[in-house]
Protein backbone atom coordinates (compact mmCIF):
# COMPACT_ATOMS: atom_id res chain seq x y z
CA UNK A 1 0.00 0.00 0.00
CA UNK A 2 2.72 2.27 1.26
CA UNK A 3 4.58 1.69 -2.33
CA UNK A 4 1.24 2.61 -4.49
CA UNK A 5 1.48 5.69 -2.44
CA UNK A 6 4.80 6.64 -3.29
CA UNK A 7 3.95 6.33 -6.97
CA UNK A 8 1.55 8.07 -6.88
CA UNK A 9 3.11 10.93 -5.29
CA UNK A 10 5.92 10.70 -8.23
CA UNK A 11 2.76 10.68 -10.49
CA UNK A 12 1.23 13.60 -8.86
CA UNK A 13 4.92 15.38 -9.24
CA UNK A 14 5.08 14.55 -12.93
CA UNK A 15 2.26 15.61 -14.13
CA UNK A 16 2.29 18.97 -12.96
CA UNK A 17 5.58 20.58 -13.36
CA UNK A 18 6.27 23.78 -12.81
CA UNK A 19 5.86 25.56 -15.77
CA UNK A 20 2.02 24.45 -16.21
CA UNK A 21 1.13 25.29 -12.86
CA UNK A 22 0.96 29.15 -13.29
CA UNK A 23 -2.78 29.44 -14.20
CA UNK A 24 -3.51 28.38 -10.39
CA UNK A 25 -0.91 29.33 -8.16
CA UNK A 26 0.02 27.14 -5.29
CA UNK A 27 -1.20 23.81 -6.65
CA UNK A 28 1.40 21.81 -7.44
CA UNK A 29 3.03 22.47 -3.89
CA UNK A 30 -0.54 21.78 -2.23
CA UNK A 31 -1.04 18.31 -4.37
CA UNK A 32 2.58 17.30 -3.62
CA UNK A 33 1.95 17.58 -0.21
CA UNK A 34 -1.44 15.98 -0.02
CA UNK A 35 0.08 12.75 -2.15
CA UNK A 36 3.14 13.08 0.17
CA UNK A 37 1.05 13.10 3.35
CA UNK A 38 -0.79 9.90 2.54
CA UNK A 39 2.51 8.07 1.97
CA UNK A 40 4.03 9.67 5.43
CA UNK A 41 0.47 9.04 7.64
CA UNK A 42 1.10 5.37 6.19
CA UNK A 43 4.52 5.03 7.53
CA UNK A 44 4.14 6.62 10.89
CA UNK A 45 0.66 4.63 11.04
CA UNK A 46 2.61 1.46 10.51
CA UNK A 47 5.26 2.51 13.32
CA UNK A 48 2.42 2.78 16.06
CA UNK A 49 2.24 -0.10 19.01
CA UNK A 50 -1.78 0.94 19.93
CA UNK A 51 -4.31 0.10 16.98
CA UNK A 52 -6.05 2.92 17.72
CA UNK A 53 -3.10 5.63 16.82
CA UNK A 54 -2.66 3.69 13.56
CA UNK A 55 -6.78 4.03 12.36
CA UNK A 56 -5.87 7.85 13.50
CA UNK A 57 -3.09 7.94 10.76
CA UNK A 58 -5.20 6.09 8.37
CA UNK A 59 -7.86 8.40 8.37
CA UNK A 60 -5.76 10.83 7.91
CA UNK A 61 -4.30 9.34 4.65
CA UNK A 62 -7.46 9.06 3.71
CA UNK A 63 -8.40 12.90 4.35
CA UNK A 64 -5.37 13.80 2.35
CA UNK A 65 -6.31 11.53 -0.76
CA UNK A 66 -9.61 13.16 -0.56
CA UNK A 67 -7.88 16.41 -0.76
CA UNK A 68 -5.36 15.46 -3.60
CA UNK A 69 -8.73 13.99 -5.30
CA UNK A 70 -9.79 17.77 -5.54
CA UNK A 71 -6.64 19.46 -6.54
CA UNK A 72 -5.88 16.90 -9.77
CA UNK A 73 -10.02 17.62 -10.73
CA UNK A 74 -9.24 21.27 -10.39
CA UNK A 75 -5.79 20.86 -12.53
CA UNK A 76 -7.66 18.85 -15.34
CA UNK A 77 -10.58 21.70 -15.46
CA UNK A 78 -8.10 24.26 -15.49
CA UNK A 79 -6.22 21.96 -18.34
CA UNK A 80 -3.00 21.71 -16.19
CA UNK A 81 -3.20 17.96 -17.02
CA UNK A 82 -5.34 15.94 -19.74
CA UNK A 83 -8.18 13.74 -19.23
CA UNK A 84 -5.81 10.47 -19.69
CA UNK A 85 -3.57 11.54 -16.63
CA UNK A 86 -6.08 12.33 -14.52
CA UNK A 87 -7.94 9.02 -15.17
CA UNK A 88 -4.73 7.31 -14.24
CA UNK A 89 -4.21 9.39 -11.19
CA UNK A 90 -8.03 8.87 -10.14
CA UNK A 91 -8.11 5.00 -10.75
CA UNK A 92 -4.96 5.06 -7.83
CA UNK A 93 -6.57 7.09 -5.53
CA UNK A 94 -9.74 4.85 -5.88
CA UNK A 95 -7.58 1.56 -5.18
CA UNK A 96 -5.78 3.06 -2.63
CA UNK A 97 -8.85 4.79 -1.01
CA UNK A 98 -10.60 0.88 -1.24
CA UNK A 99 -7.25 -0.02 0.29
CA UNK A 100 -7.50 2.01 3.54
CA UNK A 101 -10.81 1.91 4.20
CA UNK A 102 -10.52 -1.52 4.36
CA UNK A 103 -7.33 -1.38 6.48
CA UNK A 104 -9.31 1.19 8.89
CA UNK A 105 -12.46 -1.15 9.39
CA UNK A 106 -10.12 -4.36 9.65
CA UNK A 107 -8.05 -2.50 12.57
CA UNK A 108 -11.40 -1.73 14.44
CA UNK A 109 -12.82 -4.85 14.13
CA UNK A 110 -9.61 -6.03 15.87
CA UNK A 111 -9.42 -3.31 18.26
CA UNK A 112 -13.52 -3.70 19.55
CA UNK A 113 -12.62 -8.32 19.43
CA UNK A 114 -9.25 -7.31 21.83
CA UNK A 115 -11.85 -4.94 23.80
CA UNK A 116 -14.57 -8.07 23.86
CA UNK A 117 -11.38 -10.33 24.83
CA UNK A 118 -10.61 -7.60 28.08
CA UNK A 119 -14.25 -7.52 29.30
CA UNK A 120 -14.93 -11.56 29.02
CA UNK A 121 -11.32 -12.09 30.70
CA UNK A 122 -12.12 -9.69 33.70
CA UNK A 123 -16.09 -11.33 34.03
CA UNK A 124 -13.92 -14.73 34.66
CA UNK A 125 -11.45 -13.33 36.80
Amino acid sequence: MWHLARRLTLSVIDALPEKTVRKVPGLRGQAIRAATSVESNIAEGCSRVERVEFVHFVEIAIASLNELEEQLSLALDSRMINQDTHARQQLTIELLRRMLISLKLTLLRRIAEDESARLKGKRSA
